[in-house]
């Protein structure tokens, strides 16, 4: 598969999985969420497109501005999402750290600044807020396209490790 993987579904259904919010305090604040899911009980960037904008697709056919927090639909267009970051030069990406896949090696090895690999897995959150039962059933990784993106993850003071690629 060329894609990136889904999140682990945890028994209940659930296809929407939010980014916790104590991540996004770390990072943050961004200018744009370019991919956010409703419901959305906090808020990740001053600006958001949701998949009412473009058409129903959402951000990914928006101009984007600034520093672009991005946690993409983990499917078959993730590499499209990732593109976007890569050309707009001024995002960080949560995906799977899929480091084989296809898309992982062209949107990702080819072009991001660097990667920031965490320590454990992430448990996301549900979209009434509160947290997932069980962790996302893969590792995550942050992905920088651009020096303000790359200083931003190497400051948070998060558990993992931080490594910087040729592309920039």
């Amino acid at each position: 598969m060329a894609g990136m993987g889904t999140h682990q579904k945890a028994g209940n259904g659930e296809k929407i999985w939010l980014t916790p919010p104590d991540l996004i305090n770390a990072l943050g604040p961004f200018d744009l969420d370019p991919c956010f899911s409703n419901p959305r009980p906090w808020a990740t960037a001053n600006e958001h497109f949701g998949p009412e904008s473009a058409g129903g697709f959402g951000g990914l056919f928006e101009d984007w501005f600034g520093l672009v927090w991005c946690n993409p639909p983990y499917d078959q267009d993730a590499g499209k999402w990732l593109s976007k970051c890569a050309d707009h030069g001024s995002a960080i990406a949560l995906v799977f750290a899929r480091t084989e896949t296809e898309q992982f090696h062209r949107q990702i090895w080819e072009r991001a600044t660097g990667l920031f690999f965490f320590e454990g897995r992430l448990t996301f959150c549900y979209p009434n807020g509160s947290l997932a039962s069980a962790n996302g059933g893969a590792p995550s990784v942050l992905v920088c396209y651009g020096e303000a993106a790359f200083d931003r993850v190497y400051n948070a003071g998060l558990r993992g490790k931080m490594i910087r690629l040729r592309n920039a």
